[in-house]
Order: structure tokens, then sequence, then C-alpha cells
């Protein structure tokens, strides 16, 4: 995550808490459903079903996992082996996951309203099923009873019935039966609440409408694009595309400032009860379980392991960090050359004053470099340099099925034999209902099979970059550049794995790391050679970015780095501060924290913790790990500096060591066989300036 770029790449299970952590499946052997007209050279995936044959197919998958552990059951006490036990409930979660997660994900994407109410409802009875699942006294049991037996298992196995296990004490096995069945009322009451939470923010379509000189500074292509109203008003929505340049450009700050209070008040009325009553929930599971706090229960199986590591993590930061203020004191100066009597700066200032430093300072005009940067060449250019990377080859699907006319479908082969790894969809653009951020979502994970074949992986790009204008290429700022360029890291990351069960597959890595190799690939967007291939003028595509522009924008690439860093570290800190100690009022707790950590005053009436669906989208007590894991990710960018971006040893060492392995062995062991060495954390305290480097 770079600049507020929000990614969800842990298996949809996690979200829908399907399965309790750490045991997070997604596929399929043979689908109970086969999906009707699977398209020829796809996936086979039938996007068009409509709500009735939704809850048909979910029903069905719900039958087949029923019989798969009836099968398992029946499997007497004496007979069990790991192959017979651990390993047929692994499959059997797989194939149900992967049947769940193809019809949840119409809730994210789908236009039509009706389909995305039936996916909603299958996402919440998924979640109620998954709970209810991991609580039957007879299937915790019988994986009891080959535990017992105590065999030695390789890594993979161990680490997998270590899993298991873990899943299964989260579930209460070991509770009164009284507690037991209110700990699986409150989890099912959690995933009910999870659903309806990002629901409620993708649904929020808030908007201002606008007379043409209330747009004054915006550049043209943006008034162009804009939606138009009967009266001849234009139409500022609160989705990424209209907002961000908004706020960067609009030179009304009065209209700032309304349209981020009602950004900063997303779903608010909705959201807020649905928060505090998942915080109060989650708290008297943790504690329910035996557990101190709910992070000292979420971090079981992390990297970071204790709540203390990420406190002390956190706050080794924050002096480093409040010394990096400078940015905050320069905006401000700026603000008094039209302000003389200026305090400070506010909080619906920041992107516009930001803007007007950068120019002065750098004279880098962030609209020219969008002219640099269509959308087209941008997409084309980054699975270039991916393909040179990792040793693979993408070819696009013509005429594939896909869930809206906007949507496009590759096949991934690898650039040496050709054998056929995966696929992965690309749904670029903003519509109503969507999924508002961007994000890489994994659809079908990777496994291998009984007969000895792989399943193919199938993951899905969802983001919302801006559509161009009648007869214009869409341009994307930098910042969207760098967006893409990770983005495209977690399909990679998803797609390439090897890794032999689902659970362990692609992106089911420990949270505090999965952000880690997309991280790393952000700094491959600020090199000479790559910008080569993934800029051209939009009037001339064969125009590269031109050094002088490049060399301004190396010059102002950390510009805002302080205000940025200040901003995650607040976050993080507000994540484990909600859920340490449930707060009484959330909004006032959120507020206080961004303006004494993230050091910018809070527009008052904001209501921002409502729409932070990383509370509820898997990141519960685990936001710290966009920093923690880009220590890493600096460290791991070290070597591709040093022996060269497209060097095939290295980009193949990075594939086979560590996209390959997903969570087959520990994380640590990953990084330490790609560096040759113990991870350091020097690289990233570079990056934030002259302070004195901590140990590693």
């Amino acid at each position: 995550m770079r600049k507020q770029t929000t990614c969800l790449v842990l298996s949809f299970l996690l979200a829908l808490s399907v399965f309790p952590l750490p045991v997070r499946s997604g596929d399929v052997v043979a689908p109970a459903v086969i999906p009707a007209q699977a398209p020829i050279g796809g996936p086979g995936i039938n996007w068009k079903l409509g709500p009735n044959e939704i809850a048909t197919n979910f029903a069905s998958a719900q039958n087949q996992l029923e019989t798969n552990l009836k099968s398992i059951l029946s499997v007497p006490a004496d007979q069990r082996t790991f192959a017979n036990t651990i390993q047929a409930f692994e499959t059997a979660n797989a194939a149900f996951g992967e049947q769940a997660q193809s019809l949840v994900f119409l809730a994210y994407v789908s236009p039509d309203k009706a389909v995305q109410a039936a996916a909603q409802k299958v996402e919440s009875e998924a979640g109620t099923y998954g709970v209810g699942l991991w609580a039957r006294p007879e299937l915790y049991q019988a994986m009891k009873e080959y535990a017992d037996k105590k065999e030695t298992l390789n890594v993979e196995d161990s680490r997998l019935l270590d899993g298991m296990m873990r899943g299964f004490k989260s579930s209460g096995h070991g509770l009164s039966p009284a507690d037991k069945a209110k700990l699986q009322t409150m989890q099912e009451r959690l995933s009910v609440l999870a659903t309806e939470f990002e629901g409620n923010i993708n649904t929020d379509n808030g908007f201002m409408d606008m007379k043409l000189e209330d747009l004054k500074g915006l550049p043209d292509d943006f008034i162009k694009r804009l939606e138009q109203t009967p009266d001849g008003k234009y139409r500022v929505t609160l989705k990424y595309p209209d907002y961000v340049p908004f706020m960067k450009y609009a030179e009304n700050g009065e209209l700032r400032r309304e349209l981020q209070l009602k950004y900063n008040n997303r779903a608010v009325e909705k959201n807020d009860p649905l928060l505090s009553e998942a915080l109060t929930l989650r708290d008297q599971t943790a504690k329910l379980l035996g557990y101190k706090s709910y992070p000292d229960m979420a971090l079981e199986g992390r990297m970071a392991e204790t709540p203390q590591k990420v406190w002390d993590f956190l706050n080794g930061l924050w002096p480093i960090l409040r010394t990096q203020d400078q940015d905050l004191k320069d905006l401000l100066a700026i603000k008094r050359q039209t302000d003389p009597k200026a305090e400070r700066v506010e909080s619906w200032e920041l992107s516009y004053y930001s803007d007007k430093l950068r120019k002065s300072r750098y004279a880098l005009d962030s609209e020219e470099v969008k002219k640099y940067f269509p959308v087209d060449t941008v997409v084309a250019g980054t699975m270039r340099v991916y393909q040179r990377i990792l040793g693979v080859k993408f070819t696009e699907v013509p005429s594939p099925e896909v869930w809206h006319q906007d949507v496009r479908l590759f096949r991934v082969n690898d650039g040496t034999d050709g054998h056929e790894i995966g696929y992965f969809y690309l749904d670029m653009h903003p519509r109503d209902g969507k999924y508002s951020h961007a994000a890489a979502f994994t659809i079908i994970q990777g496994r291998q099979l009984e007969d000895g074949k792989y399943n193919k992986p199938v993951s899905a790009m969802v983001a919302n970059f801006p559509k161009g204008a009648p007869g214009q290429p869409a341009l994307l700022p930098h910042s969207d550049v760098e967006t893409f360029f990770h983005e495209f890291g977690h399909l990679m990351h998803q797609t390439l794995t090897t890794a032999r069960y689902a659970s362990q597959s692609g992106s089911s890595v420990a949270q505090d790391f999965v952000e880690a190799p997309s991280q790393m690939l952000e700094n491959f967007v600020w090199q000479r050679e790559v910008l080569d291939e993934i800029s051209g003028y939009y009037l001339d595509t064969s125009k590269k970015l031109p050094d002088e522009l490049f060399q301004k924008m190396l010059k102002a690439r950390n510009f805002g780095n302080g205000i940025h860093y200040l901003g995650q570290l607040a976050y993080a800190m507000i994540d484990m501060l909600f859920h340490s100690a449930v707060p009484a009022d959330t909004s006032r707790l959120f507020n206080q924290m961004m303006e004494i950590i993230g050091m910018v005053p809070v527009q008052p009436g904001s209501h921002s913790e409502a729409s932070f669906g990383h509370l509820m989208g898997g990141y519960g007590a685990g936001y710290y790990s966009y920093l923690w894991s880009e220590v890493f990710a600096d460290d791991i960018f070290t070597r591709f500096e040093k022996e060269g971006l497209f060097n095939p040893a290295v980009g193949m060492a990075w594939r086979k060591e560590v996209l390959e392995k997903g969570s087959s062995r520990p994380e640590m062991e990953s990084l330490k066989a790609f560096l040759g060495r113990e991870p350091s954390s020097a690289a990233f305290f570079r990056k934030l300036g002259p302070q004195p480097v901590p140990a590693s």
C-alpha cells in the first residue's frame, strides 16, 4: 500500500470468515456445479448467473462439502492417516471454497443489483455456515484423533496440521457447551457485520453537483469526463477518480471542504454501529477463548507474533517520524503566501497546497507527467516488465465471458516450457456498486490435485482508474501507475504459486508479509529502464518520458513522505487501540489519534472510521502490517538494485523462493533464501531520511 492505495489480497475466505485463521482455502478439484457454457480457453467460470442460480449453486456446493465430510468422519479412529483425515479435510474445504469465492466475488463487481444482493446474501450465509462447520465437535474429534498420533511430518504437512488445529481452537473446542455455543453465535454475527460494513461502503454513491465555475483549477480532461445533470451541472462523486483530483486541483476551498466532509462520512449512519458491535464481539470472543485481548489472538501465526512486538515496532517509528513534520511547515509557508495570518493547514488543503509546493520546489507538473501514462500503454508495458522479471508470458483471451464489458482476461504461461499456469482478470474502471478501492482478489487458489495435476489459479484486479473522455485516452497520474504495478504484483503472487495445499498457496501468507512482494515492486516504476517500457506520450506513444521530467520526478519522489508515514502510523495505532480496548466513541479516538500521531487537524464532524474498510475486511489488529512488510520490501529490492532489475537469475529466484512458496514454509525462511542473509531494516530507514539507523 502506497499513498493510501488499498489492497485486498488475502483469500476471499479470510474476509468471509468461512474458515478461521490461519486455515484459508478456496479451490475445487471438480466443481459440484459445472458452469453453463464455460468459455473455451478461459478458466470456465460462469459470470452470467442470475440470483436464483447463485443461491442454487451455493446450496449444491454445501451439499457436496457435507458429502465429503461424511466420508472423512466414517474413517475408524485407528485407521486415520494424514491423507484420509487432514489432507481430505483440506481438499473438501478447498472444493467448497472455490465455489463460494466465485459466487461471492459478484457482490463486489456485478453491475446487476439483484445479482449483487444475491451474492451478498451468499457471502453472509457462507460466513455463518463456515463458523458452524468449524465448531462441529465430530470434525474436531476426527482431526484430533490423527493429531494425537504425533507422526513425523514434512514442513508443508506439519504447517497444515498446526494451522488446522489452531483453527479448531479458535472455534471453541475445549470450552463448555454453553460457552462454545455463545462463541459460535458471536462468530456468526461477526461474519454478517463484516459483509454489511463493506457492502455499505461500496453502495454509498455520494456526490456533489457543481457549476462549471466551481471546477476552476481542474484539468480539462477531468471536466470533460464528468457526468452532466439535466440542469447542466457537473456531478463530482466520492469515487477516487473524482475525489482525488478535485481535492488536489480545485481552487474553491469551501467546496473542497464540503466534498471532504462527505467523503469522511461515507456510510457513517450504517457503519458506525456495526463497527462498535464488531469491536465488542471480537474482544469478547478473544477473552472467551482465553486470550488477553483480540490482538493477542489475531497475531498468532503472524511474523510479529505478539501485540508487544507490534507496539515496539510502531513506538520505535514514532520518534523518527515525528521529526519529519517539515512537510507541514512547508505547506503552511506556501499557504501564507495568500493567507498571511494562517496558523495551520487544514485537512482539505493538504493535497491542494502539496501540489502547489511540488510545482514551486521541483517545477514538477503532475498533469504534464500524466500525458506520458495512458492507461493502455501502462497496462501493456507493465505486462512486458513482469514477463521479463518472472519468466512468464501473458496472452489476452479473446471474447471471454466476464461480468462487465470493460473486463479483460489474460492467460499466464511459463516463458520457458510454455505450460499453462493460470489466469487473471483486469476490471479497471469505476461504476456504481463496484468495490471502491484497488484490490487483487483470489478467485481460485492453486493446489495439487489427486491425479498429480495442478489446479490453475485465477485472480482478478479490481481498480477504479479513470476512463478517458470521448476521443481521448485515459491518463494516469504516476501514483496510479505505481498502484497498478503494485496490484499486478499481487496477481503474480496469487497466480504463480506452486504450493501443494490451497490454504498455503498464493497470497495466503502471514498477513504482515502479504504486502511485501508488491511493495517491493513499487520501486520498479522509479527506474529509467522500467519507465521506458511503461510510458509513452498520449499523442505519440513512441515518445517516452523525457529525462528532464524524470529527473524532476526523482527529486520529488520522497516529497510528502513525512505526512504519508505519519498517517500510516496513525492508522496502525488506531487499529491496535480499537482492538485492545473497545472505545466508547470510535470517532473521537480516531480523530484524536489522527491529530496527535498524523499531526494533521481533522475536520469537525468527520467519521472516517465508518469507511476504514480494513478494520472489517481482514485487517483487524493488522493494519501495522503495511509498515511492517515495507521494511522487508525495501530490503528485498536491494538485491534487484544491485544485481539488475531484469537479471533473469534474480527474477527467477524471486519467483521460486518467495512467490511460488506461499506459506508452505515460514515466510522468514523464504526471505532468507532469496536474500542469502538475514533481513535488514537499513534500507527502510535510509528512505525516511538522515535519522540514525536502528539496529536490524
